[in-house]
């Protein structure tokens, strides 16, 4: 049985270290051949400043910080291009002071019904401890449940579930796949981790989410 299709998707990879904003702006990245000329022509850009640079292109929104950068696909835009984008600028960047990576998406789901989209919350977190000393109906607003990994060491893989502010009787996943950079060669074994399992974390996030959500509708 083909699991559900999100009514919303959204992938982003962050890194944190020691960056240079003023860097990161749509033309440079044009000059790299990294974005489409056309593309970079009609960016908007919202702030380049030495302290933050932000800017929005057809398909991405990056915002650099002098400790953060955050790219970002936009909605249902294929997320494999993303990965490119960021290996090739850290690839021509490659003595970037890098620590550590998060790959991310963020998947909207929606449910056939209202009893539905509680039966989730129920199951994910169970009211009866809260009946008997809270007024009202209890309802949740926001699960993390987080899993140290293997390897590499230091990794970890966080799940966020929330009621969806998007979509009618929708259900949010968030799904982070954290990994700290090693002492040597940090950014080139980050980049390898990115280029390497960014297939496999669009892959993997879907399956969490539909099992969840197979979960939750079973009899219980």
């Amino acid at each position: 049985m083909p699991g559900r299709i999100p009514e919303i998707t959204t992938s982003s990879i962050i890194l944190v270290g020691s960056f240079n904003p003023t860097i990161f702006q749509p033309e440079w990245f044009a000059r790299q051949g990294l974005l489409p000329q056309q593309q970079v022509d009609a960016a908007e850009v919202k702030v380049i400043v030495p302290e933050i640079s932000h800017f929005e292109t057809e398909q991405y929104v990056l915002q650099v910080t002098q400790n953060r950068f955050v790219a970002v696909s936009k909605p249902s835009v294929d997320p494999a291009p993303l990965r490119d984008l960021v290996a090739g600028a850290f690839y021509i960047l490659e003595h970037t002071p890098v620590t550590a990576m998060g790959l991310n998406r963020q998947m909207h789901f929606a449910l056939p019904s209202e009893e539905a989209w509680n039966r989730v919350g129920d199951r994910l977190a169970p009211k009866e401890p809260w009946n008997d000393i809270l007024e009202g109906r209890p309802g949740m607003l926001s699960l993390l449940i987080t899993s140290a990994k293997t390897e590499p060491p230091g990794s970890r893989y966080n799940v966020t579930v929330q009621p969806s502010g998007q979509v009618q009787f929708g259900v949010y996943f968030e799904t982070n796949d954290h990994y700290e950079g090693p002492k040597d060669e940090s950014l080139e074994k980050l980049m390898k981790i990115l280029t390497d399992k960014w297939e496999e974390v669009s892959t993997h996030a879907s399956d969490v989410a539909n099992h969840i959500l197979d979960w939750a509708a079973a009899d219980g």
